[in-house]
């Protein structure tokens, strides 16, 4: 079996992607996931200096005059990119009232997900799903947008398959993500996290708009200031480790997975 190494992380609207060059020395991983990033050219081939290459990256909203997505990177050493496809997500109820602010401003930007194909040595396939699910809405609507990418992975059964990002999934209803999941023969390597993210009551590590603000400390009231957002599921692979990486450039924190194929 090989190993195949992963980092997702969710870099806050671009701010914490000056930090990736430091994870990347620190724990070298074979594929680098990111939501949240700025999608402009020159910010994306930042990576290229760190001997990565970018698979794909697809668009996911516009924010503080920015086109922010997710965006996938590669060893070329360890993978052969093959493909990639950008499927776009059923809106939830927040989603088309932001396509209406968006289309009043001249914008629009779906939220998508960024499916990846690649090859490791001995031509072991495998297919990668960076996710970062709507934000302000319920779990049932990240739900639907869940299915969407589920249909693709029961096409091929014995398909090496990861699914990983920002699943905005709060902590209610948790038997329902792991039932979906299950159906779908898909393992979590994230099981041993009990958080992802954590706010600061001072806001110095976050970039919010009012609103956000306030949602953040309603969540805070009602919760805890850590939640559990970033998940990593995967299947027909062994998983070796999954640690929460010590880094907060970030509300989220990176999440390092170690999976042999």
């Amino acid at each position: 079996m090989t190993e195949l190494s992963l980092l997702t992380y969710n870099v806050l609207y671009n701010n914490a992607f000056n930090e990736i060059k430091a994870l990347i020395n620190r724990h070298h991983p074979d594929l680098v996931c990111l939501q949240e990033i700025d999608t402009n050219e020159n910010n994306l081939h930042l990576l290229e200096k760190q001997g990565y290459r970018l698979a794909d990256y697809s668009n996911s909203f516009i924010k503080f005059g920015q086109i922010f997505g997710v965006a996938t990177f590669y060893n070329p050493n360890r993978l052969k990119f093959t493909r990639s496809i950008t499927l776009e997500l059923p809106r939830s109820i927040y989603e088309i009232i932001l396509l209406v602010i968006r289309l009043l401003r001249g914008g629009n930007k779906p939220r998508t997900v960024l499916k990846t194909d690649f090859c490791l040595k001995g031509n072991q396939k495998i297919t990668v799903y960076n996710t970062h699910l709507a934000v302000f809405e319920t779990n049932g609507a990240r739900v639907k947008q869940m299915k969407k990418i589920l249909k693709f992975i029961d096409t091929n059964k014995k398909l090496s398959v990861i699914i990983t990002g920002d699943f905005n999934y709060h902590p209610y209803q948790r038997k329902q993500l792991e039932s979906i999941m299950e159906k779908h023969n898909l393992s979590e390597a994230t099981n041993n996290l009990t958080y992802t993210m954590q706010l600061s009551t001072d806001g110095k590590k976050e970039k919010y708009n009012l609103f956000q603000k306030v949602f953040s400390k309603i969540l805070y009231k009602l919760y805890t200031d850590r939640f559990k957002l970033d998940y990593v599921f995967y299947k027909n692979m062994v998983v070796k480790e999954t640690k929460r990486v010590n880094a907060r450039f970030s509300d989220h924190f990176p999440i390092l997975s170690i999976f042999e194929v």
